[in-house]
This record gives structure tokens, C-alpha cells and sequence, in this order.
């Protein structure tokens, strides 16, 4: 056990010292590399700690996912000094690469604490107030991410590097997600149009497993609480300097200025 804490320690200095410096690593030590999604996590809580946690402000946006049905979803938590409005001018020179994913998020509409059984899923579509659209803007301090392995980027937070939450809908229910669609502009000229384009056809899949990780977790969940829950775009990259606007009509729009 001494050993699984110390790897975690070490783990945590290094990630902790790369957002500081707004630097990468480019060694992945053996010695402190997860080694479990359990251990991904431990790291993930110890970064909060030192980043957020510690300085009093709690984890109130999260990012959920899964590649495609049938496999279990992840999480990470979103440091709530990089949660952003729309129309935002966010600085992006600290950032070693610009990802842009255009998404849809939960909003909690009350608090959900924790309990001895789990919520059903209609529990939880109950407790959902609205549906919003937001932009994940996807950074690392991961300097050779992609070789890095799945553990190291979700112990890195699954590479976030910001999120920008847009407008939405409080009467989401009814929604077909399967033929849903979704724009992506960057200074107004098209990137992407897609219809039905999240990678489990339907991103409710994801909101039983996530909230009741998340209470777990987290020691409830409060109402105004986001999820986020991929990318419905695909990742693109951008350069400094873009104007960023995702649409889902019916929906809402997002914008951000990278400055």
C-alpha cells in the first residue's frame, strides 16, 4: 500500500508542478505511473487538492465519457478556475495545444447526496434542470500524450484544458439525440455539420453511471453541478487567435475567443 501511495504522490508532484509552470513532462516515470483507473482517479484528487480544493473552492464540473457502448465510462473533474461563460476571450498561451470539441452538459436542478442505494435512472433524469451547450477547449501536460496510454491521460484529467458553458434548454426531455445536430465554425467558416454525431448515440446513457460516481465521489452533488458528456464534433485543433462557435439548434450555441 506504502508503494500505490507514494506512485500517487509522485504522480500528483509532477502534474501539480507542469499546471503551475504551464509545462509538460516528458518523462512518464514507471515508478509513479497508474496502474488502475482507480489509481488514475487518486491522482486526479490529490491534483484537486493542491490546485483548487485546498484554497476552498469545490469541484462543480465535470467531464463524463465512453469511446462507444458497452465499455465503462470515465470521469474527470474540471478545475473551476478554467469553467468559463460564452463569449469569453480565454488566453491560450499557457496552452501547449488547442483541441476543440463541441459537447453537451447536464445541469443538476438539486442537490443529490449521498445514500446506501443508487438513484434509478428516473431519479436522475428528474433531478437534470437543463441542458446546455458547451466547448471543451482540450489541453495536456502530457508532452508525448498519445503515447502516453489511456491512464496517464485520465490521471492528466482526460486532458482538459478549459470549458466554455453556453446556452441550453430546461425542457430537454424530449429531445432525439440520435438525429440531433450539431455545427462547429471557426471565424464563422464550417468545420464540421453533423446529425446524431456523440459517440453512444445517446449521451443520457452516461447520466446514471455519472451521477451516481459522482455522489459517491464527490460527497453529493449540489444543484447548478455540470456534466459534460463528449464530444459530439470530434477533437480539431486551432490556432490562437480563433473565434470558436458551436450550435445545436434547438438547443443552445457556445462562443469563445482564444486569445
Amino acid at each position: 500500500m506504502t508503494s500505490v501511495n507514494t506512485s500517487v504522490n509522485n504522480a500528483v508532484t509532477l502534474l501539480h508542478i507542469a499546471y503551475r509552470a504551464a509545462g509538460q513532462f516528458e518523462a512518464l516515470p514507471a515508478s509513479c505511473a497508474p496502474q488502475t483507473v482507480e489509481q488514475a482517479y487518486a491522482i486526479q484528487d490529490g491534483l484537486a487538492r493542491k490546485l483548487w480544493l485546498d484554497q476552498g473552492l469545490r469541484t462543480s464540473c465535470w467531464k463524463v465519457g465512453a469511446p462507444k457502448p458497452g465499455v465503462t465510462p470515465y470521469s474527470a473533474p474540471i478545475p473551476p478556475q478554467r469553467v468559463h461563460d460564452s463569449g469569453t476571450l480565454v488566453d491560450t498561451d499557457a496552452f501547449h495545444m488547442i483541441g476543440i470539441e463541441g459537447e453537451l452538459a447536464f445541469r443538476l436542478g438539486r442537490p443529490l447526496e449521498p445514500r446506501a442505494t443508487s438513484y434509478s435512472d428516473a431519479e436522475v433524469r428528474d433531478a437534470i434542470g437543463e441542458l446546455c451547450v458547451t466547448i471543451e477547449l482540450v489541453d495536456t501536460r502530457l508532452q508525448d500524450w498519445q503515447q502516453a496510454g489511456a491512464l496517464w491521460r485520465l490521471a492528466d484529467n482526460q486532458i482538459n484544458g478549459a470549458l466554455v458553458v453556453g446556452s441550453g434548454i430546461a425542457d430537454w426531455q424530449g429531445i432525439k439525440f440520435g438525429s440531433q445536430p450539431v455545427i462547429l465554425r471557426f471565424n464563422g467558416v464550417e468545420q464540421a455539420n453533423k446529425t446524431g454525431g456523440h459517440p453512444l448515440g445517446d449521451p443520457t446513457q452516461l447520466l446514471g453511471w455519472a451521477v451516481n460516481h459522482l455522489v459517491a465521489r464527490n460527497g453529493g452533488l449540489q444543484a447548478g453541478d455540470l456534466i459534460t458528456t463528449g464530444t459530439w464534433t470530434g477533437m480539431i485543433f486551432v490556432e490562437p487567435g480563433t473565434e470558436v462557435e458551436v450550435v445545436f439548434p434547438g438547443i443552445g450555441e457556445a462562443r469563445v475567443s482564444l486569445g
